[in-house]
């Protein structure tokens, strides 16, 4: 049977898949950076503004608050598909949850109030039992409290709670909630999809192996691959948010496939021939290519969308990214994830919005609360917990005028944060944009550094797409961590001078050109061990001598080649 087309001829014989090269390949401190290199060595001293900014800023392109809302056919649930198990008997819990008290709520405030109180409770089964409730509530849009139930619940129980809704549809519910709910269906599907793989316990040897590849693993396969394939074609129709919660949600199906593949047994006579294996290994990875870079593909349109919506926590996200990198180390998808800013400031939640905003799935944010509300420095303080949606951050475009400097400080926070999640340069340039119209004696030392951090990261790929699927060099400009060294050298605030100088040396690893000789690399230890020095969180100090370390390895080698 060939149902991978696996099959690799070997001196040894026949057999096919395996699991991932007896030495894997991850990306370290020292790892270069793959693609073309453009970034050239760091720059002489400049006594210019390190925080001046000369150039023209990018802006992300945003609909008008008051033009024309989106439309959105009808959306329907598809059957279960062949693969993919059931709900687990814990969704019952969150389907069957019996309303034992309804709240009154007639108009949107009321219908708020409910949804606040039932946030504010810690308890899963009290919080779902109340926003069950508050279901019935006529203040906003039907349909709307099942998709923040769906959201809120474990990932799996999507469709159980998603399908009675969409088979009774209420009166009123609009296309656009119809298209998240069927999108947050399948994409529970997809998440109970690549369930538990077939297993085989040792000893692995040869025959035992291949009956086991041919009779059990690659059926399993097959099965699993094309549900995944049906699944993340019925969410191609969705629109906006749906789309791309089945998007993400089948990148992560894809890549978990190809991860699962590479962990599969091999006969021990393999392992004890490193010619063998690693023939073996690299035709294995060159047949489980297409899922991969399906599951790349479906991974960067749901990143897309969910920056887009301005999310910056959703476990979604969080695992298919995390399998991103874990597939394509030399990309550096989170590469950034490392740098070290000040601490968020709490939210105040002083009124019920601003309460919803710190807690509410930010998607869902964008459609409940006023997008006008962003304007307020308390609201995004709040906002800044979960994300900006993009209703608040085009009332925040067209407002931009009349932002008090506090709201600019906070959302160019925000907008830096948002770049750092999915490497969008239009991020990075709206953070500039705002510190920069800032009295920089109103900046303090904390505030200075989230912009020096902005300005170092501009210039970068245009987002995780590009990222991701050019693999090219970064431009000169990219890494320019003047203000950052500035910072490094001293300040009252003494956090500061060591997180500038760590974040400073992250930033010029990213932007090390593939050719970089061995002067760059011992310029980047010293860096490093300059941040050791200063840092006072021993876990970054830690981290940084283990960068310093690997990034003198580096330059020995480098001095060593001919």
């Amino acid at each position: 049977m060939r149902a991978l087309g696996l099959v690799v001829a070997l001196s040894v014989g026949t057999l096919s898949f395996g699991c991932g090269p007896a030495t894997q390949t991850t990306q370290t401190p020292d790892t270069e950076p793959s693609g073309t290199a453009t970034a050239g060595p760091e720059a002489p001293p400049d006594t210019s503004d390190p925080f001046a900014v000369s150039d023209l800023l990018r802006e992300e392109q945003l609909p008008l608050l008051k033009g024309p809302a989106p439309t959105f056919n009808e959306a329907a649930l598809a059957a279960p598909v062949k693969g993919v198990s059931a709900p687990p008997g814990s969704c019952d819990a969150f389907v069957k949850r019996a309303v034992k008290k309804k709240p009154t709520c007639a108009d949107k405030p009321s219908t708020l109030a409910a949804i606040d109180a039932a946030m504010n409770t810690g308890d899963v089964a009290a919080r779902d039992e109340m926003l069950a409730a508050a279901e019935s509530c006529t203040g906003i849009e039907p349909g709307f409290v099942r998709a923040l139930r769906i959201e809120l619940a474990p990932i799996e129980c999507g469709d159980a709670l998603a399908e009675p809704v969409l088979k009774a549809k209420p009166a009123g519910m609009s296309g656009s909630v119809q298209h998240t709910l069927v999108g947050q269906a399948l994409s529970a599907r997809l998440a109970r999809s690549v369930g538990t793989p077939p297993k085989l316990t040792g000893p692995f040897d040869k025959k035992k192996v291949l009956d086991f590849t041919k009779n059990t693993l690659f059926p399993w396969f097959e099965e699993q691959k094309n549900a995944v394939a049906t699944l993340s074609g019925q969410g191609r129709e969705l629109g906006s948010y749906g789309k791309g919660l089945v998007a993400l949600s089948s990148g992560w199906a894809y890549l978990r496939l190809v991860e699962v593949v590479r962990e599969a047994p091999i006969p021990d006579e393999f392992r004890k021939d490193p010619e063998v294996a690693n023939a073996y290994f690299a035709a294995v990875d060159e047949k489980l290519e297409p899922t991969k870079q399906n599951g790349r593909d479906g991974a960067l349109v749901g990143l897309g969308t969910m920056a887009q919506a301005g999310v910056l926590q959703d476990e979604r996200m969080r695992s298919t990214r995390s399998l991103l990198a874990k597939m394509y180390g030399g990309r550096r998808v989170d590469a950034l994830d490392v740098l070290v800013l000040p601490k968020i400031p709490d939210p105040e939640g002083a009124t019920v919005e601003q309460r919803l905003a710190a807690k509410l799935p930010s998607f869902l944010a964008g459609i409940l609360l006023d997008p006008n509300s962003a304007k307020d420095p308390k609201m995004l303080r709040s906002l800044l917990h979960r994300g900006v949606p993009m209703p608040m951050r085009v009332a925040l475009k067209e407002g931009e005028a009349s932002l008090s400097d506090e709201a600019r400080l906070l959302y160019g926070r925000a907008r830096l944060e948002m770049g750092a999640r999915y490497w969008r340069i239009v991020d990075f340039d709206a953070a500039v944009g705002l510190f920069s119209k800032v009295d920089k004696a109103k900046l303090d030392d904390r505030s200075k550094l989230v912009f020096a951090t902005a300005l170092a990261l501009r210039n970068g790929p245009e987002d995780v797409a590009v990222l991701m699927l050019k693999n090219e060099g970064f431009s000169p400009k990219f890494g320019d961590v003047r203000a950052l060294d500035t910072l490094a050298k001293g300040s009252s605030d003494q956090a500061v001078p060591g997180t500038a100088s760590f974040d400073a040396a992250v930033i010029r690893q990213i932007a090390a050109p593939r050719d970089a000789d061995a002067a760059y690399w011992e310029k980047l230890a010293e860096r490093y061990r300059d941040a050791a020095s200063k840092v006072t969180d021993q876990n970054v100090k830690y981290e940084a001598d283990e960068r310093a370390k690997a990034a003198a390895q580096t330059a020995k080698i480098k001095s060593s080649s001919p």
